[in-house]
C-alpha cells in the first residue's frame, strides 16, 4: 500500500519553487529574466555533473567502496562536495565574469540565486510528485522492479506522513544557501575579491559533501531521526541567511542602494 499523502512532499518544494520568486518578483520589481538566468545556470551546471555521472562517478565509487566505509565517505564525500562547489559557485563565476552579468545589483543578484535554487526545487519536487503518482494509480508497477529493490521502494512508499515536512525544510534551507553562495560570487566579482569565491564553494561544498556520511553511516528511521538530519541543514540554512544579511550590508555600504 502506497501512502498517497507522500505526494504532498513534492507539491511542496513546487510551491516553494513558485511561490517564493513570485514573491521577490513582486516585492523588489526584478525583471524576470534574471531568475531565468539563474535557473539556465543550474541546467549548465547539472548537464555537466549529469555527464560526469555517466562517465567518471561509477569508476570512482567503485574505486573508493574498494577502501572501505570510512575512505568511501571521505573522499566520495570530497568528490561529491567539491564537484559541486566548481561546477556551482565556480562556473557561475566564470559566466558572470565573461558577460554583463557581472554588474548585476543586488537585488538582480538576488534574483539569480533564486532562479537558480527554486528552479532545482521545482524539478525535484515535479520528479517525486510523478513518481509517488505512478505508484499510487498503478501500485502493480512495484512488481516490475528488481527484487533486490523492492522492499527499498516500499519501504519509501510507506514512510510515515511526517517525511514530508522533513523535505520541504531541507529545501527552504537550500534554497537560502543557493541565494547565499551566489551572492558571495558576485560580491566576489564586484570587490574582485576571490576569498568570497572561495567562501562559496566552500559553503557549496560542505552541504553536499555530508551526503555520503549521512547515507553510509546514519540510518534515520525515528522522526527525531529524520528531524535532526534536517536540523542540520536547517542550522546551516540560519548561517547562510545571517551571511546573506551581512554581504547586503557590505554591498551596500560599497555600493550604495541594492538596485
Amino acid at each position: 500500500m502506497v501512502n498517497s499523502l507522500l505526494l504532498l512532499s513534492g507539491i511542496g518544494l513546487m510551491a516553494l519553487g513558485f511561490l517564493i520568486p513570485i514573491y521577490y518578483w513582486r516585492t523588489k520589481k526584478v525583471p524576470v529574466k534574471y531568475f531565468a538566468f539563474g535557473a539556465g545556470l543550474w541546467i549548465l551546471a547539472i548537464s555537466i555533473k549529469a555527464m560526469m555521472d555517466f562517465t567518471i562517478t561509477s569508476a570512482l565509487t567503485s574505486y573508493f567502496v574498494g577502501f572501505g566505509t570510512l575512505v568511501f565517505v571521505i573522499f566520495y564525500g570530497l568528490y561529491l562536495g567539491l564537484r559541486t562547489g566548481f561546477f556551482e559557485s565556480g562556473l557561475t563565476y566564470f559566466v558572470a565574469l565573461k558577460t554583463k552579468l557581472r554588474d548585476m545589483t543586488f537585488k538582480q543578484a538576488t534574483a539569480f540565486g533564486l532562479g537558480f535554487g527554486c528552479f532545482e526545487a521545482v524539478v525535484l519536487g515535479f520528479s517525486s510528485f510523478v513518481s509517488i503518482l505512478l505508484f499510487v494509480l498503478t501500485p502493480d508497477m512495484i512488481s516490475t522492479v528488481p527484487e533486490s529493490q523492492q522492499s527499498i521502494l516500499l519501504e519509501q512508499l510507506n514512510q510515515e506522513t511526517w517525511i514530508v515536512g522533513a523535505a520541504i525544510i531541507e529545501r527552504l534551507a537550500t534554497i537560502v544557501i543557493h541565494v547565499f553562495t551566489t551572492i558571495l560570487v558576485f560580491y566576489a566579482i564586484r570587490t574582485m575579491n576571490k576569498k568570497f569565491l572561495w567562501i562559496s564553494i566552500g559553503f557549496k561544498a560542505l552541504l553536499d559533501g555530508m551526503i555520503p556520511a549521512i547515507n553510509y553511516l546514519y540510518n534515520p528511521s525515528t522522526f527525531l531521526d529524520w528531524y535532526a538530519i534536517e536540523f542540520l541543514i536547517l542550522g546551516l540554512g540560519f548561517i547562510a541567511y545571517f551571511g546573506y544579511k551581512y554581504i547586503k550590508e557590505l554591498w551596500m555600504k560599497e555600493y550604495g542602494k541594492e538596485n
